[in-house]
């Protein structure tokens, strides 16, 4: 068909073969299937070059650039429909990107496409098999297809420039078309075009993406591709494509094809000389669209869900930022008592060997329940180190530091009850400073004696409870700093190199100027300044007009409507540090969680993974130390109840079943110490030769949830709470790696493989498990695995990786060399 005939027709097919040149744009909105062969696709400026092969679809929008190239006597099918038909039938597919491309996804992915190529077969079926051109039944396949691309392939977020524009930038596109050969200046185009240089500049920019310069560039390596194919020498094919000198013609190849000129022929020849089965049919039909053909039977079924479609191109050379994991500087192991239970002391020697923390943070260590300050039959009172000695003997047999919260108070020492609990712990004002001093003097001592000085340099102490407590009516702010102040001194005056952390507040903005200003004042800032975030905010501070349902077992806050509010929070942290003159002090989250609601059902769910890894991998670079909080559901600080999947804190359950939050930690913990690329949903590592890729799929809260409303929340559906969020597909394209054969470990948390909670429920949810149960529900925790393996080869050293996250679903991928 020629040109004149096509701006008469609605829509025309084409049959596209390497020896063809195309420009590198135009005006339809065109989809292209790969008849036979194989070839490779550019579809953005910088963007990755993909490897299509033969039954491959892909979408190619109005004004998007696109550079094709094709092996031997491969062929593709081209469907290019007018602007003006799109205005009658889908005005949507003029105003918003179309994201289609199924090279991206593998074979079990297909579904929509298979769709897709359906409504293209049977629509270039009607084409050529009838008589009647653009008859009714051939435009009824084409509506078809393009309302398949508004259902699954639109990106509404992602609007096409204006399309009156571009009509006065054609002229410029001609002229380079036809000149590009010649050293054209915008000035030139200025001159031919009768439009200003500004107005060019700007024009490119807005309506192709590149400039002038680019533009005319990708031009000519366009046709020096094609040239490459032939006889020409290197600087026959550079002068014959406008470049300057061989010089420039292998710059330019290197900046838009990642090689030299020379590379890439070594590569087209390598292709070319690949054999090729051809089988002699009479019948085109039965040929050439054969692989197209077969999809004009009867409609497929679509199981898929719509994607968005994630692009990466990471490139393997250079140096890169080393990583250091602050997320597993600390883990919130909850009160000293605990740590003498032997089930809870398996669970940290397991949490060590397969994850491995740095501190193990108690609270409590002062409590009544550790025998700590006790009184004799006639009155005397009496330290006693037992318990305190078996906890912080376990910490350190486990291959952890002790992080130590000097925070309650025993009832010796305390004022008053001011904050009831149902713990032994009292939450008071010591009756007598130095009576305090004293007891924090003689622990201090001890653990000296016992461990020695330079290992107890390296422990941390929090001196003393959260100034938030302040306005509790603890104490006043005066008896605040009066206690801070002297504990901080009691640490030193034992050991001037002794570490202390604090305040641990909730609320920096409120208390981390005055408590710094405290500090400078009377002479004891902490070594290391710490916060707490429990993703929670007065419902005043939201305008959302919704009643929090208040219980009587947590603080009276809902859950933020901010899915960034601990990076947001270490952000003011810092901010207010740096006024300070304190912003060389290191920062740490010394107790973090999704929630300050421990019957949050969530907890125990897909979710708890999906946010662990957002928040470690958009947080750990930005922080000296993170604490999750917290290790086990059994914390005592409300009463217990009789579900094993009760919605705590904990990485386990109340009985040591292992949840997904501690399964997404063991799949962080593989995380390499060289940061190669990161982003919104992903984040990719390197260790020595092993590539580890970590996808994540966070969904935030609905308002109903966040005020705690559970009325679309049962015990065996939890999963209706969450704001709507479609699947992510990833493509990550790697270059630069060695040729050879290459492993890829899949591992993922989905309700399918890595979530106890979800086993738990496939098995009918029982009350009790009896010794298969526990068994099946410990097999039914570990993740999803998948292996596959990838050759790269050395005319091409490029590894393509797919992957499709659904909503509160994580990945990890590993790439090793075999």
């Amino acid at each position: 068909m020629t040109q004149s005939d096509k701006k008469q027709e609605d829509f025309w097919f084409t049959l596209l073969r390497r020896e063809d040149e195309r420009a590198l744009w135009h005006p339809e909105l065109e989809l292209i299937f790969v008849l036979k062969g194989a070839g490779r696709v550019c579809l953005a400026q910088n963007g990755p070059v993909y490897r299509i092969n033969e039954g491959d679809i892909f979408a190619v929008n109005s004004f998007q650039m696109l550079e094709l190239e094709l092996d031997g006597d491969a062929c593709a099918l081209s469907l290019s429909i007018s602007l003006h038909y799109l205005a009658s039938v889908s005005p949507e597919l003029l105003n918003h990107r179309v994201n289609c491309r199924s090279f991206l996804y593998p074979k079990d992915r297909q579904g929509i496409y298979d769709v897709l190529r359906n409504n293209l077969a049977r629509a270039f079926q009607a084409q050529y098999k009838y008589e009647m051109r653009q008859s009714l039944y051939l435009k009824n396949r084409i509506a078809a297809l393009l309302e398949n691309l508004v259902r699954h392939f639109l990106e509404e977020k992602e609007e096409l420039p204006e399309g009156s524009g571009w009509e006065r930038l054609k002229p410029a596109i001609d002229y380079i078309q036809n000149n590009y050969r010649e050293p054209i200046t915008l000035e030139d185009l200025a001159e031919h075009t009768f439009l200003s240089r500004t107005y060019i500049s700007h024009s490119f920019r807005r309506y192709l993406g590149v400039s002038f310069m680019e533009y005319l560039t990708r031009v000519r390596i366009c046709h020096a591709v094609w040239m490459m194919h032939g006889r020409e020498t290197l600087t026959e094919i550079a002068y014959n494509s406008g470049f300057p000198n061989v010089n420039a013609m292998i710059k330019a190849f290197k900046q838009y094809r990642g090689m030299t000129p020379g590379e890439y022929r070594k590569q087209a020849a390598a292709q070319q000389e690949t054999p090729q089965t051809v089988t002699e049919e009479p019948d085109e039909m039965n040929h050439v669209f054969s692989s197209l053909m077969r999809y004009a039977g009867s409609d497929p079924e679509v199981k898929q869900y719509k994607e968005k479609v994630r692009e990466l191109v990471i490139d393997l050379e250079g140096r890169k930022p080393r990583i250091t994991q602050h997320w597993k500087r600390i883990m919130n192991a909850g009160y000293a008592r605990e740590l003498l239970d032997g089930a809870r002391q398996q669970e940290i020697i397991l949490l060590q060997k397969q994850i491995g923390f740095e501190y193990i943070r108690i609270k409590g260590i002062l409590d009544d329940d550790m025998c700590l300050l006790r009184t004799d039959m006639i009155g005397n009172r009496v330290k006693n180190f037992t318990y305190v000695d078996e906890a912080i003997d376990f910490i350190v047999s486990a291959g952890a530091k002790p992080m130590v919260e000097l925070s309650n108070m025993p009832r010796l020492l305390a004022r008053s009850t001011s904050i009831p609990t149902m713990r032994a712990g009292l939450v008071s004002y010591p009756e007598s400073l130095e009576a305090w001093k004293d007891l924090i003097r003689s622990l201090l001592e001890h653990l000296v004696e016992r461990h020695g000085r330079d290992r107890v340099r390296q422990w941390l102490f929090a001196p003393w409870l959260i100034p938030d407590y302040v306005d509790f009516g603890v104490c006043s702010e005066a008896e605040y700093e009066e206690i801070y102040a002297c504990t901080h001194e009691t640490i030193k005056s034992v050991c001037g190199n002794f570490l202390v952390c604090g305040p641990g507040t909730t609320d920096c903005r409120k208390y981390l100027p005055r408590f710094l200003a405290m500090c400078s004042r009377r002479g004891c800032m902490p070594d290391i300044i710490s916060f707490r975030s429990f993703a929670a905010v007065n419902p005043e501070e939201e305008e959302g007009g919704l009643n929090l349902i208040v219980g009587n077992e947590s603080f009276p806050m809902a859950v933020s409507r901010d899915e960034d509010i601990l990076f947001h929070l270490t952000e003011e942290a810092r901010g207010i540090l740096k006024q300070a003159g304190a912003g060389a002090l290191p920062l740490v989250v010394e107790e973090w969680s999704s929630t300050i609601w421990q019957r949050d059902l969530c907890n125990d769910t897909c979710y708890k993974s999906a946010y662990l890894f957002k928040n470690v991998l958009e947080n750990n670079a930005h922080l000296s130390g993170m604490g999750y909080f917290a290790l086990n559901d059994r914390l005592d600080e409300i009463p217990p109840v009789p579900q094993m999947f009760c919605g705590g804190f904990g990485l386990f359950t109340k009985n040591s079943v292992k949840k997904s939050a501690y399964r997404a930690m063991e799949l962080l913990a593989q995380m390499g110490d060289r940061l190669m690329e990161k982003g919104k949903g992903y984040f990719i590592s390197q260790r020595d030769e092993e590539i580890q890729i970590f996808l994540y799929n966070y969904c935030h809260y609905d308002l109903l949830y966040r005020y705690r409303h559970t009325v679309n929340m049962t015990q065996t559906n939890r999963y209706q709470v969450f704001q709507p969020k479609e699947a992510e597909a990833f493509f990550i394209q790697m270059s630069h790696l060695s040729p050879g054969k290459y492993r890829i470990k899949r591992y993922g948390i989905t309700r399918q493989g890595g979530s106890s909670y979800d086993a738990w429920v496939r098995m009918g949810a029982p009350d009790t498990l009896n010794r298969e149960e526990s068994a099946f529900l410990e097999a039914g925790s570990y993740p999803e695995y998948r292996t596959e393996c990838e050759e790269v080869r050395e005319e091409e050293p490029v590894l393509n990786i797919s992957a499709s996250v659904k909503p509160l679903e994580v990945m990890l991928i590993k790439i090793q060399k075999e």
